[in-house]
């Protein structure tokens, strides 16, 4: 009997269960504010989150952290998925974290290995400071421990919160620099978490908050390249240097535009050679030692994501890309004049001036005889006349008809050499003014041109390879002076040959051949795990999809905005260009006609110019 009464009082304690389920646990304000933040930031973008609950010894457990912890996940879990760490693994599991520990020892725990791949993620933390401190002064000591860990994993995204005695959360993030200039870390109070509800909009307490240095100065080092960097003036005198706005060009231009966007001033190093072949043997100390060895953290100078140095620097995405192009000489096989007479070969020509100046002497010998007198110069017009198709006047036509039918014959000659001339003539507009030049790679290697350049490209024979480490402008000063005296090529971007030939466009007679070696994307390079990267890669996307950078390039960049070359077999519209040869003999026989028409005019007043023209 008492056997049933005990299996009644069970189901009755099941029963009431059911009626009153447990209490759930209190979410206490440390956990909302978290919760509330992971929410607007984290949850709409992102499907995994990590989560590492972190104390300084492993074996002792914190009862208060596991408990937040717990309440954490109960909450997150139908909404992303969840890794969570109770010890401190090798690398940043996610790109978003949320710490829970109680102490900055707790955190120093951690030891993440960055590789290459880890430098191009950028990782955002949540730091959940568990323990309540007694002091305001422990509190922010605690912080700026944690934060100096945090610059070491090379992370500006953090924002760390910690609540007060009282139940008010406050929400810190970190800064590098202080007003002073001071290569510290500084606390600062972003915003509190208070009776449930923040004091300020979500964008104050964001992991990407902007960048801002206070004005405090960074080392700038520089590859001369024009369009990409120039400088107006003196770049050896330290006073000119300091005065920005020398510094011009694509990089130029952005790195002043990122200057004023992040708040730092800069200190233009002297210009610096890229020193690439270490098959000189030479004292070369270049760009890249002044970043690494240095203290300079910024490079610029049309530098390349893909070349042989990035995996010893941070560089940014991408904002500008050209090709790479061999660059050669073109020789001209005729001038603008020249071109008029390509229709004929050198016989015809020959035969023509040969045959027109026996017609006048043919007629002049023919009126001497018969009339007793003659005018070899009124002779000479009357042939120049017939061969350029302009009729002759009446009285001036022969009267005998054997004379008559030399005369058709001659005038038969000469009309069917203007329809060949005039037919042949389109085609000699479509001809280049240059020889044809080699349009690929290999024609180059089976012509033996010679490569000069700053290193060895794998590419290119050795065997047909000068080093030098002479700039852009210096090898093609060289290219230019050597003319057709040599086979001689070299390496650039399309940009930097461009602008040498508007810089000189009178005598430039470079050009690059058809086929390009690879396409070279543009970045700005930064030291090893610079917190600069992220900054600038955000602002840089901006500055791209605004258009602003868009107009730097075609205010400086004009290869871009120029007719790509056309290959020699193909028919094209003729340019107005190809006709001025034609405009300059056309030219010149209207301005003697008008010349002749005014000397006329006169001789009606002029005694003595009567006399000529008579």
């Amino acid at each position: 009997m008492f056997h049933y009464l005990w299996l009644l009082l069970g189901l009755r304690s099941l029963a009431m269960g059911a009626l009153h389920p447990p209490q759930p646990e209190v979410v206490t304000p440390l956990v909302a504010a978290a919760l509330e933040i992971l929410a607007d930031q984290v949850s709409p973008s992102q499907s995994t989150l990590a989560v590492m609950d972190l104390t300084q010894d492993a074996e002792h457990r914190d009862h208060r952290q596991e408990q937040l912890m717990t309440i954490m996940l109960r909450t997150l879990g139908s909404e992303m998925a969840l890794r969570t760490f109770q010890k401190p693994p090798a690398e940043v599991p996610a790109k978003y974290v949320v710490f829970l520990v109680n102490s900055a020892q707790a955190f120093n725990t951690l030891g993440f290995h960055f590789t290459d791949i880890h430098s191009t993620r950028e990782f955002n933390f949540l730091i959940l400071l568990t323990r309540r401190m007694s002091s305001r002064a422990e509190r922010l000591q605690v912080l700026r421990d944690i934060s100096r860990t945090c610059v070491r994993f090379h992370t500006s995204n953090v924002i760390l919160l910690t609540e007060k005695k009282a139940g008010v959360v406050l929400v810190y993030a970190y800064r590098l620099f202080n007003m002073d200039c001071d290569l510290s870390v500084s606390l600062e109070l972003i915003d509190v978490y208070e009776n449930g509800l923040f004091r300020h909009g979500h964008q104050a307490r964001s992991f990407n908050r902007g960048l801002s240095l206070s004005g405090c100065p960074l080392q700038v080092s520089w590859y001369p390249l024009a369009p990409y960097v120039s400088f107006i003036g003196n770049s050896s005198d330290a006073e000119e240097r300091a005065q920005t706005w020398r510094l011009t060009g694509i990089d130029g231009e952005l790195i002043k535009l990122l200057a004023e966007i992040f708040h730092f001033r800069i200190l233009l190093e002297e210009p610096c050679d890229k020193c690439l072949s270490p098959d000189i043997k030479d004292d070369c100390s270049g760009c890249f030692d002044q970043v690494i060895c240095s203290n300079s953290s910024i490079l610029i100078g049309a530098m390349s994501g893909s070349h042989q140095h990035r995996s010893r620097f941070s560089f940014t995405s991408s904002y500008h890309q050209s090709s790479m192009v061999f660059v050669m000489h073109m020789s001209s096989q005729f001038g603008a004049v020249a071109q008029l007479a390509v229709p004929f070969s050198i016989i015809v020509w020959l035969a023509l001036v040969v045959s027109s100046v026996l017609l006048v002497l043919v007629i002049w010998m023919r009126h001497r005889l018969v009339c007793g007198q003659t005018d070899l110069a009124r002779h000479a017009l009357q042939v120049l006349t017939t061969l350029i198709g302009n009729p002759l006047e009446a009285s001036s036509l022969p009267r005998s008809g054997r004379v008559r039918i030399f005369y058709a014959g001659w005038l038969l000659l000469v009309l069917v050499l203007r329809v060949v001339y005039q037919g042949k003539l389109f085609d000699s507009f479509r001809l280049p003014y240059h020889k044809p030049l080699p349009t690929e790679i290999s024609d180059l290697i089976r012509a033996n041109y010679t490569l000069i350049n700053q290193e060895y490209l794998d590419y290119y024979p050795r065997e047909l390879t000068v080093l030098t480490r002479n700039g852009s402008k210096d090898r093609f000063d060289y290219i230019q002076g050597l003319g057709k005296e040599g086979k001689f090529t070299t390496t650039s971007l399309i940009a930097p040959m461009a602008s040498y030939n508007m810089m000189h466009w009178s005598t430039s007679r470079l050009t690059h051949i058809k086929e390009h070696i690879f396409l070279y994307q543009m970045v700005i390079y930064l030291r090893r795990h610079s917190l600069l990267k992220f900054p600038f890669d955000r602002k840089i996307k901006q500055l791209l999809s605004a258009g602003i950078i868009g107009y730097m390039v075609r205010e400086f960049d004009a290869s871009q905005y120029r007719k790509p070359f056309e290959e020699d077999y193909e028919v094209s519209p003729i340019p107005l260009d190809s006709f001025c040869g034609l405009y300059y003999v056309s030219a010149i026989w209207l301005s003697a006609a008008v010349v002749a028409f005014i000397l006329e005019l006169l001789s009606q007043r002029i005694s003595w110019l009567r006399r000529i023209f008579e």
